[in-house]
């Protein structure tokens, strides 16, 4: 069975090459979305890529479904989801490979590895009950795609990978989580910071991720509070943590509550994809 690949890029520089180069053998084809603002086709140039230029940042659920829409063209049923920050180990890629073929079931949305992070001198492995899965390293299901009407693309980006995994376990399909298969993933500028004998991990997002995060934290409570009960009250609880961090240990500390509450009034007022105010933020 043939199968493809979908990078987003967003402002790439050449280290995205070397993280590719982990996992391009193992592909037919790689369609690399960029999101840039401006081109970096240059990069590019092996007879396996295609890349599309958007002249702009429309989000990772829109560059997403993109993607799976040039692969059902081609005549792709799978496809593989890649962050330009990630990269499998020496020889994982095609052991990955072989046990999703070996796995196939049309019951299965997603096949995914388990992400391995370092930050500082901490290394974790990101293991979940697989409720929920990050879209870095998935390998999709691209019929099961269509049917739950693909990626969110109002929710532009946080929160994107939390809804698709949501989703379709509501619609009764599964997600294979293959333990011996380790993605490498960087999760932003996390940190450890410690206080009264405690340590506490610190993210460091930006004022406008925390915008992003709280805002689809609430849409994604919206949607499916009633079926994942335990799983969205954890994350509003996480919201209540994260803000204490903030306070306790992050720059930008009023900022970054400003664009919090902000989240929370657009939420209520339904403000959905990239409103105009945050965008010229980000300018």
């Amino acid at each position: 069975m043939k199968l493809c690949g979908v990078l987003v890029a967003f402002n790439p520089d050449r280290s995205v090459i070397h993280n590719i180069e982990t996992y391009l053998d193992g592909l037919d084809k790689l369609y690399i979305i960029d999101n840039s603002l401006t081109s970096y086709q240059e990069l590019f140039q092996h007879k396996k890529i295609k890349y599309i230029a958007n002249s702009k940042n429309t989000g990772i659920a829109h560059a997403l479904n993109q993607g799976v829409d040039c692969a059902l063209e081609d005549g792709f049923q799978y496809i593989l989801t890649m962050d330009q920050d990630s990269y499998f180990e020496e020889s994982d890629f095609s052991k990955y490979k072989e046990q999703f073929l070996k796995n196939i079931n049309e019951k299965i949305g997603i096949y995914t590895p388990l992400h391995y992070t370092k930050s500082e001198k901490i290394n974790h492995f990101i293991q979940t009950d697989s409720l929920v899965v990050m879209t870095s390293g998935n390998i999709l299901n691209m019929k099961i795609h269509q049917e739950l009407g693909g990626f969110k693309e109002w929710l532009f980006i946080d929160g994107v990978d939390q809804e698709y995994c949501l989703n379709l376990r509501k619609h009764g399909y599964e997600i294979q989580l293959f333990e011996n298969i380790f993605l490498h993933h960087s999760l932003g500028n996390i940190r450890s910071r410690k206080l009264l004998g405690h340590t506490f991990m610190v993210t460091n997002h930006s004022y406008i991720r925390r915008y992003f995060i709280t805002r689809n934290r609430l849409y994604i409570n919206q949607l499916y509070h009633k079926i994942f009960t335990d799983f969205c009250k954890k994350e509003l609880e996480n919201t209540k943590k994260e803000t204490i961090k903030i306070i306790l240990f992050e720059k930008d500390k009023l900022k970054k509550i400003h664009w919090i509450r902000q989240g929370k009034k657009d939420f209520l007022k339904n403000i959905k994809g990239m409103p105009s105010y945050v965008e010229e933020e980000l300018k």
